[in-house]
């Protein structure tokens, strides 16, 4: 008979690190379902967050700096401003400094889209911790940080 301890968490760091893995993949799902109505992903929406902190520097953001905040590859930030530019909320331009280089701006139609979107990704975010009393909900914070703070980036 086969030996099926390798399928059960050695300790519960092992579980909890597993909670944490499932909770994610949910997260995701139920953020992307409240915003289905905009017509937007949580990484298309990140994406363009990213574009809005940017506003206040006078250097465009390029599709490598986007994909190294986001951690995600190059090519995923490709598809993602592809689908962004033609529904017109980025536009991307050819630097005037090098002509090799790709500027992303958020458009007036993207900010038109946050302001839409982000009260639903809002509302979905504050619904995870619905069950909780606001004491649990900072202890929950502050224990998640710390977590985050174990992770290497």
């Amino acid at each position: 008979m086969k030996n099926n301890s390798i399928i059960h968490p050695p300790h519960i760091q092992a579980e909890l690190g597993q909670l944490l893995l499932r909770l994610a993949d949910d997260v995701i799902d139920a953020v992307n379902d409240s915003l289905e109505q905009c017509h937007i992903s949580e990484s298309k929406l990140n994406l363009l967050l990213i574009l809005t902190s940017n506003n206040t520097s006078s250097i465009p953001l390029q599709p490598s700096e986007i994909a190294k905040r986001l951690g995600i590859r190059r090519s995923s930030v490709t598809k993602q401003l592809v689908w962004l530019e033609k529904h017109q909320f980025i536009a991307r331009t050819i630097s005037q400094e090098d002509q090799r280089m790709v500027n992303v701006n958020i458009t007036a139609k993207g900010y038109q889209l946050l302001n839409q979107a982000m009260p639903l990704y809002w509302q979905t975010c504050s619904s995870f911790s619905n069950n909780l009393t606001y004491q649990e909900a900072l202890q929950l914070f502050a224990l998640l940080k710390k977590i985050k703070r174990a992770i290497p980036d």
